[in-house]
């Protein structure tokens, strides 16, 4: 009998050690049924990768589990009609979720850190539940949802942020989010998109396309480039960048004033074009463009009153009554180094021959004075993200 009485709890404990782990490292679970997911639910670790198949139908509550050590993942399961947990804190690799195209509730209320989030076609997935909210993520790109908010998305850090074609999305505010490794991409959301990021201090590149609002009030410094492309606001601010790598504002048909006060240093190419309201432009602290400036459009001044070098080229074409006889002086002692153009025209186009504005037709407008220097700006509208840099260097190698 007393062998019996120690015996008894030490099986017991065996089968909750037993219990604790399941699954083993570089396997995958396969989860089919709910009656699946239910023989895990006395595990509170699920080591490898977890797979929603394809054919699972209905809702599913993954409960029991703390923790995957690899990745979550579902793709093409289009009869996934809810995915729930109030246990899981940690997935270690990817939260994939691809084809869900039936999927309405996506509710982790314990989910706290991932290895990284990729989400694509979730079109009636509106809302996130996530209670305690994603503070640690990877990188994170969502595409094609019907999320209106990512609320519940709260990070303190990330790689890659890439949120695009999710065409109810109305507000982006990630209070927390200090800085980013890898590339921001706001792209073909709703046009009334506000993005709202107060903390972030830093990061790599940042492009915005189709939003009506920006607000980075905290932003300091980019390695890379910082876009605008066919936004609607009015408005831009960076009140604290002083250091960017490419600079372009381009098609913004709105935007009426850029307030970039302590801005010292392009570490790249800088382009305003088809931005029709602006009629003032004006960075006072500027001094350094490692590129080339291209600003044409419909403006009535250009002032940077701080710049000492330029180290491409220089092209300045607008409809306004434009004065280039500060810039004229800059080119003559070699503050400006590259071709030089600088002129008031009917038809002001960037360097390549597009058209400045949205309202003029591309010509080849007679320029003011030019230099035998061959290096040129080119119109990145259609660069790459991840590109632009590279080209406005390859500008300033050819040169130097």
């Amino acid at each position: 009998m007393a062998i019996i009485k120690y015996a008894i709890p030490a099986i017991a404990a065996a089968q909750v050690a037993l219990a604790a782990s399941c699954g083993s490292s570089g396997s995958t679970i396969t989860i089919s049924s709910q009656s699946d997911a239910d023989s895990y639910a006395t595990c509170t670790k699920l080591t490898g990768d977890v797979e929603i198949s394809e054919s699972f139908s209905g809702d599913l509550s993954i409960n029991g589990p703390y923790e995957i050590t690899g990745g979550l993942s579902s793709d093409g399961a289009s009869n996934l009609t809810s995915l729930t947990s109030t246990s899981l804190a940690t997935i270690g690799d990817t939260f994939k979720l691809n084809g869900l195209t039936t999927l309405t509730t996506l509710s982790l209320t314990n989910l706290s850190s991932v290895g990284a989030i990729s989400w694509t076609a979730l079109p009636e997935l509106q809302s996130l539940d996530f209670t305690k909210g994603v503070s640690e993520a990877g990188d994170v790109e969502i595409t094609n949802t019907g999320l209106t908010s990512l609320d519940g998305i709260s990070l303190k850090s990330v790689g890659t942020f890439d949120i695009t074609e999710n065409t109810n999305l109305k507000t982006v505010n990630v209070n927390d989010l200090t800085n980013a490794t890898g590339l921001i991409n706001f792209a073909g959301n709703l046009d009334s998109l506000q993005i709202i990021l107060p903390n972030l201090a830093g990061g790599t590149n940042m492009t915005f396309r189709n939003v009506s609002a920006v607000s980075i009030p905290s932003l300091k410094e980019l390695s890379g480039q910082l876009g605008f492309w066919g936004n609607t606001f009015s408005n831009f601010s960076a009140a604290n960048l002083t250091s960017t790598g490419d600079l372009v504002f381009d098609d913004n048909t709105d935007l009426a004033n850029i307030s970039m006060p302590v801005l010292k240093t392009v570490n790249g190419g800088f382009q305003i074009a088809r931005n029709d309201k602006l009629k003032e432009i004006a960075f006072p602290d500027l001094e350094t463009v490692t590129g080339a400036i291209d600003f044409s459009g419909e403006f009535n001044s250009v002032s940077l009153p701080a710049l000492e070098e330029v180290k491409g080229g220089f092209n300045v074409q607008s409809t306004g009554n434009l004065s280039c006889t500060t810039f004229e002086k800059m080119h003559s002692n070699n503050v400006i180094r590259g071709t030089y153009k600088c002129t008031q025209t009917s038809n002001p186009t960037t360097k390549d021959g597009s058209s400045g504005t949205t309202t003029s037709t591309s010509s080849t407008s007679s320029a003011s004075s030019t230099s035998s220097d061959s290096a040129s700006v080119m119109n990145i509208v259609s660069v790459p993200a991840m590109g632009a840099a590279a080209i406005f260097g390859a500008f300033v190698q050819y040169l130097l």
